[in-house]
C-alpha cells in the first residue's frame, strides 16, 4: 500500500512541475511575441502603436536624455525618433524570461538603428537593450521600463 501512495504522490509533483514548466514557455513565448509586433510597430514608426505597447505607468531610459515616464512624456520623446529622416531600427530579443508570479518579465538583445544627419550623412548604430514587461489582466503584456545603449564608443565633448 505505502509503494503505491508514493508513486501516486510523485506523479501528481511530476504533472505539477510538468504544467508549471510548460506554463513558464508559454508565458515568455508570449513576451517575445509582444516583443516583436512592438519591433514590427516601431520600425514602421507608428507613433500611436509603439506607445501603446507602454504600461500607463511606463518609462522609457533613453541614453544622454532624461526618463520618460507615462505615454505622454513617451510620445514626446519617441516623435524625436521618428521625426529623424531615413530612421530606420531594428532589434531581436535573444532573451525572454518571466517570473514565477507569471506577473512580470523582461526581454533583452540587440538593436541596429540608422538615420540620416542634417548634412546628409547616414549615422549608424548598434547597441543592446533590456525591456521589462508588465503582464495585464486581459493577458498581454504592457513594457514598464525600457533601456537602450550604445555599443559604440563615446564621442568626445
Amino acid at each position: 500500500m505505502i509503494p503505491r501512495q508514493i508513486c501516486a504522490v510523485s506523479i501528481i509533483l511530476l504533472l505539477i512541475s510538468a504544467t508549471a514548466l510548460a506554463s513558464s514557455k508559454s508565458d515568455a513565448d508570449s513576451l517575445r511575441a509582444a516583443d516583436a509586433g512592438w519591433m514590427k510597430v516601431f520600425s514602421a514608426k507608428d507613433l500611436q502603436q509603439s506607445v501603446a505597447y507602454y504600461d500607463e505607468a511606463g518609462s522609457t531610459l533613453p541614453p544622454n536624455a532624461p526618463m520618460a515616464t507615462g505615454r505622454e512624456a513617451i510620445t514626446k520623446a519617441l516623435s524625436g525618433f521618428f521625426a529623424l529622416p531615413n530612421m530606420k531600427i531594428a532589434w531581436f530579443a535573444d532573451k525572454a524570461e518571466v517570473a514565477r508570479s507569471g506577473e512580470l518579465g523582461y526581454t533583452s538583445g540587440k538593436y541596429q538603428t540608422s538615420f540620416t544627419d542634417p548634412s546628409g550623412k547616414t549615422i549608424a548604430d548598434n547597441g543592446k537593450f533590456v525591456t521589462v514587461w508588465k503582464k495585464q489582466k486581459d493577458g498581454s503584456w504592457k513594457v514598464l521600463l525600457d533601456i537602450f545603449n550604445s555599443d559604440l564608443p563615446a564621442s568626445g565633448p
